[in-house]
């Protein structure tokens, strides 16, 4: 399925039953404390959580709008920030929840929203330069390092990836 149904699924993965659909104000607080485990890794080692995660108000910085949910089998399991610039698309930031990370969700999710967008050509994100880990995961989906970047408010180096469909 790759059509919106009464602006609630947006795409779906047959292979993982990976449900995409946009994010609503009541999934915002079952998303922030999962982003929290998340991230914890990152936050234990430098400090800092990604830029989207807002610790006083307990929200993300990115508009509503641009938030995705991303479930199996009727639980959700992640989400993600996803920005649309005409043919140009970024990936904000995309989670999932420890105790399902390694099962081919994040694979799937990324991959389906590809799929919903299907007039985008380019698509952007950026990564921690010391997360090897990631840098492996983006690379086997066929984003390529373009560059480099420094978080402004951490002070946090990074890489930019990109990837070109055809």
């Amino acid at each position: 399925m790759n059509c919106p149904i009464n602006n609630e699924i947006i795409g779906e993965s047959r292979s993982k039953m990976i449900v995409i659909r946009k994010m609503t104000r009541n999934d915002v607080p079952t998303l922030y404390d999962m982003a929290l485990r998340s991230f914890q890794p990152d936050y234990t080692e430098y400090g800092f959580y990604p830029p989207l995660i807002k610790e006083k108000t307990k929200s993300f910085l990115p508009p509503l709008m641009l938030g995705k949910v991303i479930l199996a089998d009727d639980t959700i399991v992640g989400g993600a920030f996803v920005a649309r610039f005409g043919n140009k698309g970024e990936i904000g930031t995309i989670f999932v929840e420890p105790v399902h990370q390694k099962k081919g969700y994040g694979r799937q999710a990324m991959l389906e929203i590809e799929k919903l967008y299907p007039r985008i050509k380019k698509w952007k994100l950026d990564v921690l330069a010391e997360n090897n880990h990631l840098h492996g995961f983006y690379e086997s989906l066929g984003y390529k390092r373009i560059g480099e970047m420094t978080d402004k408010a951490s002070g946090l180096n990074g890489f930019v990836y990109e990837k070109l469909l055809l």
